[in-house]
């Protein structure tokens, strides 16, 4: 009789053990589901107001150190890297679009913006024509949309020749958009003793 009640305690037990086994693992599975979930931002989090599509900003109206209308709104970018999928924009020129749009969220007209961007090293890519790009990579270049809209809005995009001429692209094939500087480090010398803050993007 003793074995009895003993096999039916250590069932019981062997039981609870089990579902709190089974509920703390469900418990872990909704905490880490809540932790590792993207949240969900509201309608209007983000926005693009200057290069559509590109560049999202969030943008806070009582943030402090604004862009200022008036102000010497001279900024050379240089870009060095290809960070992320050669078949998306290049990351760097997503920032620049990132820093036009809280320029213009800010109030700075276009027209007041004197934006360079620098490409050079393992950006060069990104700026060669579709037809060569295509050849490389197998798609169109994801690049030239976002650098025809930065364009139209006065920013100079420029590609160091000496960086053309490293991956051995005649340069010919380095698309119409963009502008031959004679290097990357002396565009942004020249355009620093011009007055230009540099940001590496």
């Amino acid at each position: 009789m003793r074995s009895v009640v003993s096999y039916a305690l250590i069932a019981i037990v062997g039981g609870m053990v089990g579902a709190a086994v089974i509920k703390s693992d469900d418990l872990y599975q909704r905490i880490a589901g809540h932790f590792s979930a993207e949240p969900a931002d509201p309608d209007g989090f983000w926005s693009t107001p200057a290069v559509a599509g590109y560049g999202k900003i969030h943008y806070e109206a009582d943030a402090a150190f604004k862009p200022t209308v008036g102000l010497s709104n001279k900024v050379v970018f240089q870009l060095t890297r290809n960070e992320g999928d050669i078949k998306r924009p290049n990351l760097g020129l997503e920032r620049v679009a990132r820093v036009v749009n809280l320029y213009i969220a800010a109030g700075v007209p276009a027209e007041q913006l004197q934006f360079v961007v620098s490409m050079t090293g393992d950006a060069t890519p990104a700026t060669l024509d579709n037809a060569h790009f295509k050849q490389f990579y197998g798609v169109d270049n994801p690049n030239l949309a976002l650098i025809g809209a930065l364009n139209k809005l006065g920013v100079k995009v420029s590609v160091c020749d000496q960086s053309v001429a490293f991956h051995h692209y005649p340069r010919d094939w380095i698309d119409r958009s963009v502008i031959h500087a004679l290097s990357s480090p002396t565009t942004v010398s020249t355009l620093e003793n011009q007055g230009y803050a540099f940001l590496q993007m």
